[in-house]
Parts: structure tokens; C-alpha cells; sequence
């Protein structure tokens, strides 16, 4: 079957859909998973790369409902900041407030920036407060990424070799 560039945009994005998955962990207060009103609990997003292209510039969209039980927790700290949009230019939202979803984006330095191929990366202790209401809340997590090109186009690859025979009398 022939590939065409043009297919390559739909390619990488069944690639994501089908050879990644996403988990997030059960909250916790300290060791207990119950929390009660006014309390805090952590969490981590777990990203699996299944397939054989490493994956880059991840931005974790979280997302929290209903608002009225629970709410995320803009984590502090320089290495990764949260935003109220999926563009790197909108609204930043402070450390520490309270919000229903954000977009994070980790720093390259960070080991959860990227996941190489049949590896898995863990974005650690994001944290949620929960509200006087009681009740239950989910927590949603989706990922954007950007393919890594060396791994989708490798350097330096050889072609099929040519030959001729020649003749000499």
C-alpha cells in the first residue's frame, strides 16, 4: 500500500489515538482515598507510548466535573505552567488557584515532557480540593503532542542500490 504525504497528518493522528494511552491515579489524602470536605488530595497522569515514535512537547489538558464537588489545583513551581487554553499564549493561571481545567505545560527538562516509544512517563502529584458539596467528581485527562520527526523520518536512510555490468574486451 503506497503512502502518500498528504496522509500523513491523519496517520500521526490515529497513531495517538491507538498506541497511547492515558491513566490517572486514584486521589489520595496522605494514604486514605476518601477524602471529606475542605481537604486535598494528589493525583499522577500516567502516559504509555505503545507504538515505535517517541512523542514530544506534551501538553496535559485536565479537566475536573462537576466543579461543584472538586476542583483542580494549579501546581506550583517554575517547570510547568498552567494556562487556560491549549495556545501557550493564553490566560496563565496562577499557582495554587483553584480552577474546573487547565492545560499544563511541562518544560523540557522534565521527564514527563516526553515519552519515548513502549515507555511510560508519569506527570507526579497534581492535586485537587475538594468543596463543602458532597458527592463524586471526575477527573479527565487528555494529552496533545507533537510527533518527534527524526522518529517518524530517520536520517540518513540508504536506498535500493543500482547496477550495471559493463563490459571490458
Amino acid at each position: 500500500m503506497a503512502l502518500s504525504l498528504s496522509d500523513i497528518p491523519a496517520a500521526v493522528a490515529d497513531y495517538i489515538k491507538q498506541n497511547v494511552t492515558i491513566s490517572v491515579t486514584e486521589v489520595k489524602h496522605g494514604i486514605s482515598t476518601v477524602l471529606q470536605p475542605n481537604e486535598k488530595g494528589k493525583f499522577d497522569v500516567v502516559v504509555t507510548n505503545n507504538g515505535d515514535v517517541r512523542l514530544t512537547d506534551i501538553v496535559y489538558e485536565l479537566s475536573i466535573s462537576p466543579d461543584t464537588v472538586a476542583k483542580l489545583i494549579s501546581p506550583s513551581g517554575m517547570l510547568m505552567g498552567a494556562r487556560k487554553g491549549l495556545d501557550p499564549s493564553s490566560d496563565v493561571i496562577a499557582n495554587g488557584d483553584e480552577t474546573a481545567k487547565m492545560f499544563l505545560f511541562p518544560l523540557d527538562v522534565l521527564a514527563f515532557s516526553s515519552v519515548d516509544p513502549g515507555q511510560s512517563v508519569t506527570n507526579p502529584e497534581l492535586q485537587v480540593t475538594t468543596q463543602r458539596i458532597l458527592g463524586d467528581a471526575t477527573i479527565k485527562c487528555t494529552i496533545h503532542v507533537t510527533v518527534d520527526q527524526a522518529s517518524l523520518f530517520p536520517a540518513d536512510q540508504e536506498s535500493t542500490t543500482a547496477k550495471r555490468t559493463l563490459t571490458v574486451s
